[in-house]
């Protein structure tokens, strides 16, 4: 958020809905230099309106494609992932792959819905599994036999003031997403 969408602000619009704030901003270092923009915009609020395109790998193996409409959050999901996995396996467009879109939404202090979209049409199962940030070992909170159509999950029975990560993991080849990670809301 930029400095001038904050609590003491309540006029000022900062958001996607063009709504003013509601909530106090975690946005806080307002020093000079530190902020150039008179008002930043969240990337899951940014759709990429262009043309579609796609690449394909040069042997052919791997497509990377970006659709009119995608979100940034998306986009820069699928690119995290083709660098550090490269494009082929796991991330390209023409095999099984992990949902290149993963979200948290509506945290309370004991669950979450969990979003995603993007499945291949080759994934044949899916588990949403997730772990507290500072202990080692994922849980498999459930598992999806229907990818294609089912893209959100609640997650429950989680500790308040929390810190949670959550992954995506394929059951077809075991391509795993992004790791997305939220805090619960304390009691």
């Amino acid at each position: 958020m930029a400095c001038n969408c904050n609590k003491c602000n309540p006029n000022k619009h900062c958001g996607c809905n063009d709504a003013s704030l509601a909530t106090p901003c975690s946005y806080s270092d307002c020093s000079v230099g530190s902020e150039r923009c008179a008002d930043v915009q969240c990337m899951e609020c940014v759709s990429y309106c262009g043309t579609t395109f796609e690449i394909s790998s040069p042997d052919g193996s791997g497509v990377i494609r970006i659709e009119t409409g995608d979100r940034l959050d998306s986009i820069i999901q699928k690119f995290t992932m083709i660098l550090t996995q490269g494009l082929g396996p796991c991330t390209s467009e023409i095999v099984d792959h992990a949902p290149y879109n993963l979200f948290a939404t509506d945290i309370t202090s004991s669950q979450a819905t969990i979003q995603w979209n993007h499945v291949s049409s080759l994934t044949t199962s899916l588990q949403v599994q997730y772990k507290i940030k500072t202990v080692p070992g994922w849980t498999i909170a459930t598992t999806i036999n229907t990818p294609t159509t089912t893209l959100s999950y609640v997650l429950s029975y989680l500790t308040a003031g929390e810190t949670y990560q959550v992954k995506l993991v394929t059951g077809t080849t075991n391509c795993e997403s992004v790791i997305i990670e939220f805090t619960t809301l304390t009691a």
